[in-house]
């Protein structure tokens, strides 16, 4: 049935590893809030958040974490009337490990940390968590 012994290894890792190649982005998402988002676009030293195709990224310095992004939702707070949606809401990204929450105000585009990606905290600090991580210009 397999050619190989590899072709038989791919298989069943494929198989057995669906995750690894699983993705339902909308690339209507990625273009209007993916990237990167800052306290302090322009400034290397900032923590710096970022949305891209496949990777969920957070990092300040040499410290980083990432997650593969496997899916943007724009009902994570519910779609019925009735769901308690914060407000500026735009939609999440997912990610194997954490999540990224885009809200929009009339500032434009930003990600809050501190209610929504506690996995940030060990890499961007306790003050950087209470901050506006605002879309960076590209």
């Amino acid at each position: 049935m397999f050619r190989s012994h590899a072709h038989a290894c791919v298989i069943t890792l494929l198989l057995a590893s669906p995750g690894l190649y699983a993705q339902d982005v909308d690339a209507e998402s990625l273009k209007l809030y993916g990237g990167t988002y800052s306290p302090r676009c322009g400034d290397a030293k900032a923590p710096q958040l970022v949305a891209g195709p496949t990777m969920l990224t957070i990092r300040k310095g040499s410290r980083q974490v990432n997650t593969p992004l496997r899916m943007d939702s724009h009902t994570s707070f519910g779609a019925a009337e009735t769901s308690a949606i914060p407000e500026g809401y735009e939609l999440e990204f997912i990610g194997d490990d954490f999540s990224l929450y885009v809200f929009k105000d009339a500032k434009g585009p930003y990600v809050p940390l501190e209610e929504y990606t506690p996995a940030a905290k060990d890499i961007v600090g306790v003050d950087a968590m209470r901050a506006r991580f605002a879309r960076c210009a590209a």
